[in-house]
């Protein structure tokens, strides 16, 4: 428990340092703000479609695909303002050599490489019109949201952030080896658009290897089923479950291939 508290407060200060860091770029910390608004207007040309046409998708309404889009809308929160800027650049650090410097800290080295950064302006945008499009979409179909409902929202949400921390890492550690990883890298980012629409546009195969096998789909639609009363009971474990499995295959592949790293300067 010491060494977690020891993690958190130094988690606190990263960030703190990095917010600080954006500022001193006031410009370019704007435009971080205009560029995540460009993409929700983007992304949310679909749902006017939707809308328009007044078709259920697989059974769900048009406000219930709101729902979704705006839980995946949250859930790129993290992704793009924590995950992606850390996990897609230890390529570079391996390539630099400034990973020999956060091994010889007195900190998780897999701490320090893939959360050291963090951009609050995609991360409180990102989240912020999320959780705007799911207040509309339950707002429109009247749906009452309690304390345990919210509860259950959030875990579902840091469980779906652990699968994608977990999910997109994976691939990462083999820069250990590899050195470059830049092409792995543009595909396993093309993979996080799976989640633009609920996974029941897709045929029943593909749903169960996008939930226990990839689970690509695990993070935003658990969340967003959650809410609308419609999570199954073995979704709901392993929406649990599934995390803890992942986080802790990721943190053991990392150690392992880390051994493997040979220093910039030997």
């Amino acid at each position: 428990m010491r060494e977690v508290k020891k993690h958190l407060i130094l988690w606190g200060l990263l960030i703190r340092n990095s917010l600080m860091s954006q500022l001193e770029y006031r410009a370019n910390f704007y435009s971080g703000i205009a560029m995540e608004l460009g993409y929700f207007l983007a992304k949310i040309v679909y749902l006017l479609v939707i809308y328009q046409t007044n078709v259920p998708i697989n059974g769900l309404t048009p406000d219930e695909v709101l729902v979704f889009f705006g839980t995946y809308m949250v859930a790129t929160g993290p992704y793009a303002g924590m995950f992606m800027i850390n996990l897609f650049g230890i390529s570079h650090q391996v390539q630099t050599g400034e990973l020999d410097l956060l091994l010889v800290k007195p900190v998780s080295t897999q701490f320090m490489l893939t959360l050291k950064r963090s951009d609050l302006a995609l991360l409180t945008t990102d989240v912020l019109l999320g959780l705007a499009a799911v207040s509309v979409g339950l707002s429109r179909m009247a749906i009452s949201v309690g304390v345990l409902d919210v509860l259950g929202y959030l875990g579902y949400l840091i469980s779906g952030s652990l699968i994608a921390y977990s999910m997109f890492l994976l691939p990462q550690v083999l820069a250990f080896r590899l050195v470059k990883t830049n092409a792995l890298t543009g595909l396993v980012d093309s993979s996080w658009d799976f989640n633009n629409l609920p996974m029941g546009i897709y045929n029943r195969l593909i749903q169960q290897i996008g939930v226990f096998i990839v689970p690509i789909f695990v993070i935003t639609n658990f969340p967003a089923l959650f809410l609308l009363r419609k999570l199954s009971l073995l979704y709901a474990v392993w929406g649990i479950v599934g995390a803890i499995i992942w986080l802790f295959v990721s943190s053991l592949l990392f150690q392992s291939e880390l051994k493997q790293y040979q220093s910039a300067s030997s």
